[in-house]
């Protein structure tokens, strides 16, 4: 145990000391696996469907916000559907407008989200971004994860329809396409399901998280698969395609084992050294809960020495050496833990006020 958690250490500084140059090339992978994807998917135009086409977008995505990626998508998507369907391209536009307005005004930081699920549904484990939402924001996230769904639905449906879109050539036959695509949004019931599932999903693991209990974070992710296997199994069965079960338990089970790996990387804690711990101020009085993390100190190198009078001298040396600086280790402890609990009681003075 002691190796992985320095192992998890020694990541954790390497992407801290090195995040201004890891966040442009995870964001570059990231977008360039999306632009891969939507050109497989629906790539009717030559001229886009390109690898250089995709670096070229992913490269602007590398250095821009998530919203900006959601936008790239979208305008790739819309120049595909344009090329075989215009009069389909311009109903799109208005049902991306739509999504992405919503998106943008209430949680813009979450673009990977929109992108990430359709992407995640064409692996089988879509089901790891309501729990890991859960676990790291709140319920508002199901709006990004609703755009995600249907984004990943309305991708089948202009598949559907570039097959009889480019024989209208009328204006007036627009509304009767808008009409049909509608009707069929609505009227997939697997969506709404699905979106249906994704919020209950999102919403137990963000209420069960923040209860003041032990384990929360891992009880959390616990509820929210059985919630999530019990949830789509009750869509699969109502909707009779009960091939999609087996799948389904599976994807769930490998997104769970997603979440903890992250969680884990996120915040370890300690519940063996819980502390339960009592101050006040002029107004209040408080009972606080400490829960330490758990923090391992890497493991140090030591060169013996040949000259045993001179080795046994630095030994020495060293061990006063290891004394001092474990006491300085926790006398500096206690004053971070100090003016964090400062640092909250402020808080909590803010908020009351």
């Amino acid at each position: 145990m002691m190796q992985i958690l320095e192992f998890r250490e020694k990541l954790r500084e390497i992407y801290q000391k090195y995040q201004n140059y890891l966040n442009p090339v995870l964001k570059f992978i990231v977008g360039f696996i999306v632009f891969l994807m939507i050109n497989k998917a629906i790539g009717y135009n030559d001229k886009l469907n390109k690898v250089t086409i995709s670096l070229l977008l992913a490269v602007v995505s590398a250095f821009t916000p998530s919203a900006i990626l959601v936008l790239l998508a979208m305008v790739l998507s819309l120049a595909h559907v344009y090329s075989v369907a215009k009069l389909l391209a311009i109903l799109l536009v208005f049902i991306y407008v739509i999504l992405y307005c919503l998106f943008v005004r209430y949680t813009p930081r979450f673009g990977y989200v929109v992108l990430g699920i359709p992407i995640l549904y064409l692996l089988h484990i879509p089901y790891a971004v309501p729990l890991l939402l859960g676990l790291i924001a709140s319920p508002i996230t199901i709006l990004p994860a609703s755009c995600g769904v249907a984004i990943y639905y309305i991708i089948h449906i202009i598949q559907e329809e570039v097959a009889t879109a480019p024989d209208i050539t009328n204006m007036d036959d627009i509304f009767p396409i808008f009409i049909n695509i509608v009707d069929k949004i609505v009227a997939n019931k697997q969506l709404i399901m699905s979106i249906i599932v994704f919020a209950l999903v999102i919403t137990l693991v963000y209420v069960i998280r923040r209860l003041k209990i032990e384990y929360a974070f891992e009880i959390a992710i616990g509820a929210g698969t059985i919630t999530t296997i019990i949830g789509f199994l009750i869509v699969y069965l109502r909707l009779d395609i009960p091939k999609q079960i087996g799948t389904m338990i599976l994807g769930t089970l490998i997104s769970a084992l997603i979440v903890i790996v992250i969680q884990f990387f996120r915040r370890v804690l300690d519940y063996t050294a819980v502390e339960n711990v009592q101050f006040e101020d002029d107004d209040y009085y408080y009972y606080v809960k400490a829960v330490p993390k758990i923090k391992v100190s890497m493991t140090n190198v030591k060169v013996k020495r040949i000259n045993a009078q001179r080795a046994s001298e630095e030994e020495l040396d060293d061990s006063f050496d290891d004394d001092d600086r474990e006491d300085t280790r926790e006398v500096e402890r206690r004053i971070r833990d100090t003016r964090a609990r400062e640092a909250r009681l402020q808080d909590n003075m803010n908020r009351r006020r």
